[in-house]
């Protein structure tokens, strides 16, 4: 090549060069006189998060958000995945995102492959029938879950998603022996959108799907009726904010800034339904009628509820507390392993080694005023015996045999320990609910089987109430001896058959005795 050749591609390459590094220091000089001439701050750091459309994440990319962010220099990267959970949390490890938003069960799961490289350190809402599960009124005529009992059901959901784990739920926590037994029900879907278009031309029999899917396929086809949701228990679907642990260590005032933003804009919406309603029609795109009534749908968290309800920090008035964030890890972790989808146990009996309480802890300290007003627990009214007859069955809860010590009606350890994992339901997951404590026994003299059958549904009670501090008016302890024998199992033999008839049952009712 000729040496004047060679000359002028090096000063074409040397005069792009000037012109790059002049575009850039343009750029930024740009930058600097627009944040110092006008109220806008200069971008100190940009958080990436990443996520997806699920409602409940709407206050990051909010309007408001925005705004709040822009006038303190930071700036927010929400990246949507459409629910990729497994990617996400591999970009996370990688160290793609700083944050990433998902339900407590999704990143126990997802999570422990990758030895869980971030901290819960925000709950961000509850799920509070934004899943649901329904059927067909002439499959489902009671809308009772025990209907769900039958494995020539074919079960329309999407794997892998927050549907799924509350399908997984319904089985492990209620008496479904049927479905646990086989998998030959379970029909696959890609997306809450192709289970809605399903269950509208009745291509299956249960469908479980979320917002804004569930809305219009009970819309669509009004022989569908909603059997089990989201909203008729607590403490499990939450979704939660989780930041990495490196970026925790570097960049902590970041982290304080960015959800003290998040928990301003919060208390900014509060009280103010109409201009809520109007940035997210406006911002997602929803359709008024179909937005509204989804915002019944999900709990978001204050800063207060984080701080008193979620992370045991006290705030004000003496008002109870609760660890709600370990209380859901701890039970999103047995579902998952009696689903076999976590194997082992990856948090080494150790919850608080996904847990970071500081962030909320000094803002709960710093900025009072985020400190907002949050609901009271359910209040029950004592009922007499035909005020408990007007309640509504929801169904029996799954239990393990309650056994008592010899010829006594007093609990052993062993059955201690399983009423204790009772309570934990009845307290965290399940805590709207009265409960019918059934005792039952094998065949035997009718009148001193239902005598002793009582008296281990009293006594299992009254721990419930001593030991647990379970409202007694929750309470309602029934000896049915012999006569409710329970379904046999598939290929269950005489002898196990035997076995499993002395047994105590705790059946969960709603509604009230007007």
């Amino acid at each position: 090549m000729k040496r004047s050749t060679v000359g002028a591609i090096l000063i074409v390459l040397l005069g792009t060069f000037m012109v790059v590094v002049w575009w850039m220091l343009t750029a930024t000089w740009k930058k600097g006189q627009v944040a110092a001439t006008s109220d806008a701050a200069a971008v100190t750091a940009t958080i990436r998060i990443g996520g997806d459309g699920y409602l409940g994440y709407w206050f990051i990319t909010s309007p408001e958000m925005k705004r709040l962010a822009a006038r303190r220099g930071l700036g927010v990267e929400f990246t949507n995945d459409n629910g990729a959970y497994a990617e996400r949390l591999q970009k996370f490890a990688d160290k793609e995102y700083d944050f990433i938003v998902l339900p407590v069960n999704s990143y126990l799961e997802h999570g422990a492959k990758h030895d869980y490289p971030g901290v819960i350190v925000a709950a961000i809402a509850e799920s509070q029938g934004a899943d649901g599960i329904v059927g067909f009124s002439d499959r489902f005529p009671s809308g009772k879950i025990q209907e769900l009992n039958n494995a020539s059901l074919r079960v329309v959901y999407t794997p892998d998603s927050p549907s799924s784990f509350l399908l997984d739920l319904v089985i492990t926590d209620f008496d479904l022996a049927q479905l646990r037994s086989s998998n030959d029900w379970r029909v696959e879907a890609n997306g809450s959108e192709e289970v809605a278009k399903r269950a509208v031309s009745r291509s299956g029999d249960v469908f479980v799907m979320w917002e804004p899917d569930l809305s219009r396929a009970l819309h669509e086809n009004p022989n569908l009726k909603e059997i089990w949701g989201s909203d008729k228990f607590h403490g499990y679907i939450v979704d939660v904010f989780v930041i990495h642990r490196d970026y925790v260590q570097r960049h902590a005032a970041e982290v304080t800034t960015f959800l003290e933003t998040y928990f301003t804009t919060i208390r900014n919406y509060a009280g103010k339904r109409d201009a809520l309603l109007d940035d997210l029609v406006q911002s997602t795109g929803l359709a008024k009628q179909v937005a509204e009534p989804m915002l019944s749908k999900i709990d978001w968290y204050d800063l207060d509820e984080n701080a008193r309800l979620e992370f045991g920090l006290q705030t004000r008035g003496g008002l109870p507390t609760s660890e709600g964030v370990v209380n859901t890890i701890l039970a999103c972790q047995n579902v998952l392993a009696r689903t076999g989808k976590l194997k082992g146990d990856p948090l080494h009996g150790n919850p608080y080694t996904i847990v970071n309480s500081n962030i909320v802890r000094d803002l709960k300290t710093n900025m009072p005023a985020l400190l907002g007003s949050s609901g009271s627990a359910t209040d029950f009214a004592p009922l007499d015996d035909a005020g408990w007859s007007r309640l509504r069955e929801v169904g029996p809860l799954r239990v393990e045999p309650i056994t008592f010590q010899s010829g006594v009606n007093l609990l052993d350890d062993a059955g201690k320990a399983q009423v204790d994992a009772i309570a934990a339901l009845l307290i965290n997951n399940y805590p709207q609910y009265r409960v019918v404590v059934g005792g039952h026994t094998g065949p035997g003299d009718a009148e001193e089987n239902r005598k002793l059958s009582l008296e281990r549904a009293q006594a299992v009670a009254q721990y419930l109430a001593t030991v647990h501090g379970i409202d007694a008016d929750r309470l309602h302890a029934e000896g049915f001896g012999s006569t409710q024998p329970p379904p046999r199992l598939p290929n269950e033999s005489q002898r196990a058959y035997q076995y499993r008839m002395p047994r105590v049952e705790f059946v969960l009712y709603a509604g009230s005795s007007l």
